[in-house]
Order: structure tokens, then C-alpha cells, then sequence
């Protein structure tokens, strides 16, 4: 019965070192990841750009601006009814 005992203590000694690897291992990886740049996909990089250009036009859009006067180039001669 002694080596029954032995190897389960044996045994459970051995699991508890694994994990505690395993840990140790993932904390590592954690820590690599979150310094490494995130890869971004191409349409995610499309989107991004696209959004910039958009961005970039808006800035540089001016409005029209018509004079205030009973007449607008959209009524031209149509009667309201």
C-alpha cells in the first residue's frame, strides 16, 4: 500500500509542476503578445483608408453659398402649390 501512496504523491507533485509550467509559459506569451504590433487585415486596412480619404475630403469641401433672394437654383420657375 506504501507504493500506492508514493506514486500518487509522486504523481501528484509531477501535475502540480506542469501547471505550474503551463503557467509560467502563458504569462510569457502574454506578455511577447502585447509587445508585438497587431497584425491588421486587409480590409480592415481598406476601411482605415477609405475612412481617411473620406476624412480628408470633408475637410477640404467648401459649401456653396447662394445669395439671399426670393429665387434658388432649385425653384427656378416653378410654380408652389
Amino acid at each position: 500500500m506504501t507504493l500506492f501512496w508514493t506514486l500518487l504523491v509522486i504523481g501528484a507533485g509531477l501535475v502540480a509542476l506542469g501547471w505550474i509550467a503551463y503557467g509560467i509559459y502563458e504569462y510569457r506569451e502574454r506578455k511577447l503578445e502585447k509587445q508585438r504590433p497587431k497584425e491588421r487585415s486587409e480590409r480592415y486596412r481598406q476601411a482605415t483608408n477609405s475612412m481617411a480619404e473620406y476624412a480628408k475630403k470633408l475637410a477640404e469641401f467648401k459649401k456653396t453659398t447662394y445669395k439671399h433672394d426670393d429665387s434658388t437654383p432649385s425653384d427656378t420657375n416653378q410654380p408652389r402649390g
